[in-house]
């Protein structure tokens, strides 16, 4: 009977007791789940399945694209590293010039890795706009107040910088600057925020809003309890909004200097990939940064790019020896500051002087870069020789990748940058895992057109091209046999405006500067215009009564970008393949992460392969 009665007690009681006791812990203490083991990261089919290439231009060598060395002890730190990062985050740093500031080329790189490994963080963030200066394209800088700031490519630097290149200075006590941050780049765990600043009795101290909370933070800049160079602020949830306000709490107190923002997930895991870019900044700039060397032993990453060095000799003679010497200078400030970190030194592609002539001592640097990472036993990635070597900047304008000035590249030229760096560093992986040899050398190890037509996200046909066999552009609406064609070219007239041209192929402004990577309105006759007309989408109109009947109308539907909705209510579908994200999803169909979500009525990023979006 009492057994009975201990029973019922038992079940009636205490074990739902304990139920709502499990589901109070899970609800506040969610399992956060890698995206995956460690297993699949060390497995070489599976990271091999994660190279993927967009398109296909015949004048990129892909068959040699590959990090390379010629002593493992270069790289092979990085790389075991790699299968850690469900339990430790893998800290990356790519230094770069004004390819790197906009951070279009290492945004795609960040975006994708951190969609395999796991998102351990935005990075480093800077407010670019007391600089004086543009922000990357996910966020946007403002303020108030009466600042000066020093960058690495001004003659003398007025302040002391750190590892973003950039700091702002102001003895406005009622100045303040602000991040916003674009929808869909700050994910929910990113939470931790490192704000780099002078810490000084003299410091105004600071108040921190963000949209996050009701109630600013208070932040005591004469605070030396901590050894880190900048103040560590822990949100109970992400932001997209941080406003930084001067409190000047004392007479003391007379002025703030700022070096740049970490922001960080609260889990030690995924890939934190932070770039550092200054428009004109060259090997010589990097050496401006007194403070470099200190906030990178702090920071300790695993890796660092080095991606600049052409400014060094665009416009003047090449000096061989200067060069290589500011080079190893900064090989030896990182390798003192964190000797286990792996280094790859990069290259400048090809790049012509005033629109007429390659700049020739591209190659020269190539050869200096190469020289160097082989006798400091540093990785190297060969990207002017991958990207096409000499006399191929006309090809990647030709094709739309570059801006007029065969210097910068629009926004497609930088993805396909951005997929070169990631394909090379997994390609490199790939063979490490299978080989682990000594040495890599790309001419070594050529992939055959069989084993690189899996890459390629649709059909191609490799087809060699050079210089002298590209035929110039078309600038007409059809192609020499009548055909009609979803990519043209326009020459720009004078007295043509951008809304003159977007108006006559009835598509955006917005379109057009999207297309030919233009942050404003100008444009100088001459010139050439990428526009996608209206055919670029094949819509479809399917009232499918089930879903596997909306995949084979999906299936068979040659789907292409577009923006252009005002003039049709017919709808495009996409169907997810491997590797595709939201993000890019909508860079591909020149939508937004945003609109995404909200005509497929989704409530978070994640995607499943075979699934169908509609394409606002």
């Amino acid at each position: 009977m009492k057994r009975s009665r201990l029973y019922r007690f038992l079940i009636l009681v205490l074990l739902p007791f304990i139920g709502i006791l499990l589901a109070f812990k899970i609800y506040h203490n969610p399992v956060v789940f890698t995206p995956i083991t460690s297993d699949s990261i060390s497995s070489p089919k599976y990271m091999n399945s994660q190279i993927k290439y967009q398109n296909y231009y015949p004048f990129i060598h892909y068959d040699r694209n590959y990090i390379e060395w010629t002593n493992v002890a270069a790289i092979d730190s990085f790389f075991r590293k790699i299968p850690l990062t469900p339990r430790r985050k893998l800290k990356i740093l790519h230094i770069g010039d004004s390819h790197i500031q906009a951070d279009f080329p290492t945004g795609y790189i960040r975006e994708r890795m951190q969609e395999m490994l796991g998102f351990g963080g935005r990075g480093l963030v800077f407010p670019y706009k007391a600089a004086g200066t543009h922000a990357a394209y996910d966020y946007k800088t403002s303020c108030t107040g009466n600042w000066e700031y020093t960058r690495n490519t001004q003659r003398e630097a007025v302040f002391d910088m750190g590892m973003i290149g950039a700091t702002i200075h102001t003895k406005d006590s009622t100045s303040s600057f602000k991040f916003i941050f674009r929808e869909g780049f700050i994910h929910d765990n990113f939470t931790v925020l490192k704000l780099y600043v002078k810490q000084d009795s003299a410091s105004f101290d600071f108040k921190l809003k963000t949209s996050a909370t009701k109630m600013p933070i208070y932040v005591d800049c004469s605070d030396f309890t901590s050894p880190k160079p900048y103040f560590l602020i822990s949100l109970s949830q992400s932001t997209d909004t941080i406003e930084v306000v001067m409190n000047k709490t004392n007479k003391r107190q007379n002025f703030f200097e700022c070096y740049g923002m970490m922001i960080e997930s609260r889990e030690n895991s995924g890939v934190l990939y932070c770039s550092t870019g200054i428009n004109g900044a060259g090997y010589v700039s990097v050496l401006k940064q007194r403070l470099f060397e200190k906030h990178i032993a702090e920071f300790s990453p695993d890796l660092v790019i080095l991606d600049l060095g052409a400014n060094d000799f665009y416009g003047g003679k090449f000096n061989a020896t200067e060069m290589e010497n500011n080079l190893v200078k900064i090989i030896d400030m990182i390798q003192r500051a964190t000797p286990t970190t792996s280094i790859i030194i990069s290259n400048s592609q090809d790049i012509q002087y005033r629109h007429r002539k390659d700049i020739l001592e591209c190659n020269d640097f190539m050869q200096m870069t190469k020289r160097v990472a082989e006798y400091r036993k540093c990785a190297f990635y060969n990207y002017y020789d991958v990207s096409g070597n000499c006399a191929s900047m006309n090809l990647w304008y030709k094709r739309g990748l570059a801006k007029p000035d065969k210097i910068h590249l629009t926004t497609p030229g930088y993805y396909a940058k951005g997929e070169l760096y990631l394909n090379a560093i997994l390609n490199s992986y790939v063979l490490w895992l299978q080989e682990k040899s000594d040495s890599l050398i790309a001419q070594q190890h050529l992939l055959d057109t069989t084993l690189l037509k899996p890459y390629f996200v649709e059909d191609i046909c490799f087809k060699k091209e050079n210089a002298k066999s590209v035929h110039p552009p078309v600038y007409t609406e059809t192609e020499k046999h009548g055909e009609p064609t979803d990519k043209v070219f326009y020459v720009v007239r004078p007295g043509d405006n951008l809304g003159a041209i977007a108006d006559r192929y009835n598509i955006s402004v917005k379109d057009l500067q999207y297309w030919n990577g233009l942050s404003g309105t100008k444009i100088i006759a001459g010139e050439s215009l990428i526009i996608y007309k209206k055919s670029h989408v094949v819509p479809v109109t399917p009232q499918p009564k089930t879903v596997e009947k909306l995949e084979q109308i999906v299936n068979q539907a040659a789907i292409k970008p577009t923006n252009d909705t005002r003039t049709t209510t017919r709808k495009a579908y996409y169907k997810v393949n491997s590797g595709d994200s939201l993000w890019s999803i909508a860079k591909k169909y020149n939508t937004t992460v945003d609109k995404l979500k909200q005509v497929n009525k989704l409530t978070s990023e994640k995607l499943s392969i075979g699934q169908t979006l509609l394409i606002p």
